[in-house]
């Protein structure tokens, strides 16, 4: 007996808006955990001890307590889960979750160099596993998958970029074409949640345009040229970075509470520098970089733009291989705005927007192997320059996607996602 087509599409339409709206309510408890945990460290904490912002000596303490909360957390089934290296993972078992999301709430409130991309596709995931218990087994990997789309769409502020994600994985194989419609209505549902419907005012939707950046409406020609010097160099930088991540991973995995300490102490001593000889504020060396992006746009000086992306870089690779949990997608953003920022100021005039965009586009291209998502990224990051912006964008993720694929030639890696 055949299956009606109208049940068919209601199938399609009911199941995965459901699972996007228990995923965005999921998300969104998860990253206010996290944005109330980082008040209360990095705002009250401070302010109620008479300091204006927080002292490097008090952001090493949360470190160092997160690194003992971490190894206490290992003890737990599944340990911390896979690290911020090995992709994206929308197959995680149920037990191992909670020390997956608590080890990377531990990371992220503390302002490990890491976004919250990665743990919300594991609360996703383990609330669709809660969901379709009596479901078979194909049902419930479908809406593990789902789910997970669903949460990460949650922290982008726009459902597009999470859409190009997961059609780029179609694209290479690693998703079934079958999941890209109920993903879409998923997506839907998920930003519904935030933005809100009728009377449901929704609870907040996370924008990602970086404030106050100069205006970018006409293209010069030599634009082109500015953007793929960036473009490369973000691309270089973020395969040293993952390189110098993988490094420490295989340190880890022979002695990981060695390994985990000294990264940490690594750290205090950049933040030291940067924030004793340079005045750079915390949020462009520790978090995601996201809310330090503009600042580092606004920078006037060769000098503090060269060690805020040096240390940035060693920051990142620390944290991504020695232990702390989260995603590894924006701080590599904030890597390429830090190219495109010292490159706009060895030629003057140039325009540092444009180049910023470059620069996201082309380091994460290079990092995550998803051109027309990093493109997406960047224009949606630097949006607020301009509409000419997106030409700019798109040729960052080229050259970046290029220079990774000539890298995997060499000596190939793994593919951008686990499914």
């Amino acid at each position: 007996m055949k299956t009606s087509p109208w049940k068919q599409l209601l199938a399609l339409l009911i199941n995965p808006f459901r699972y996007g709206v228990i995923a965005a309510l999921g998300a969104t408890f998860f990253l206010k955990l996290v944005e109330v945990g980082q008040e209360l460290l990095y705002g009250v904490i401070p302010h109620s001890l008479g300091f204006t912002e927080t002292p490097w000596w008090l952001a090493g303490i949360y470190l160092l307590v997160s690194a003992v909360l971490i190894l206490l957390i290992r003890k737990m089934p599944g340990q911390a889960g896979p690290g911020p290296l090995t992709g994206f993972h929308f197959d995680t078992p149920r037990e191992f979750a909670p020390a997956i999301l608590l080890t990377a709430l531990v990371s992220l409130i503390a302002g490990a160099s890491l976004g919250p991309e990665a743990p919300l596709i594991i609360l996703g995931t383990t609330l669709a596993l809660l969901t379709t218990r009596s479901h078979d087994e194909q049902t419930r990997k479908a809406a593990m998958f789902i789910s997970g789309a669903a949460a990460i769409g949650a922290v982008f502020g726009n459902p597009f970029i999470t859409a190009f994600m997961i059609l780029e994985f179609a694209a290479i194989g690693i998703v079934p074409y079958a999941l890209i419609l109920p993903v879409m209505t998923a997506l839907a549902a998920s930003f519904i949640v935030q933005t809100g419907i009728w009377r449901f005012k929704g609870f907040e939707v996370h924008p990602l345009a970086v404030q106050g950046i100069p205006d970018y409406s006409t293209i010069d020609p030599g634009d082109f040229l500015g953007a793929v010097l960036v473009a490369v160099i973000a691309g270089l930088i973020a395969l040293s970075t993952r390189a110098l991540g993988g490094r420490v991973q295989a340190f880890s995995d022979k002695k990981f509470a060695p390994t985990l300490f000294i990264s940490v102490a690594i750290i205090i001593a950049l933040v030291f520098v940067g924030q004793t000889f340079f005045g750079i504020e915390l949020n462009q060396l520790l978090f995601s970089g996201n809310s330090g992006m503009s600042g580092l746009i606004a920078e006037s000086s060769v000098f503090v733009v060269i060690f805020v992306l040096l240390a940035k870089t060693a920051i990142y690779s620390l944290t991504l291989g020695s232990g702390f949990r989260g995603g590894p997608i924006f701080p590599i953003t904030f890597l390429g705005v830090a190219v495109g920022v010292l490159v706009s100021l060895h030629f003057p005039g140039s325009p540092v927007s444009a180049f910023a965009a470059a620069g996201i586009a082309g380091a994460s291209a290079a990092f995550l192997k998803l051109p027309a998502t990093s493109a997406l990224l960047a224009a949606v990051l630097i949006g607020g320059a301009g509409e000419a912006i997106a030409p700019i964008a798109i040729t960052g993720a080229v050259v970046g996607f290029i220079i990774r694929a000539m890298a995997d030639a060499r000596a190939p890696q793994e593919t951008p996602a686990h499914s």
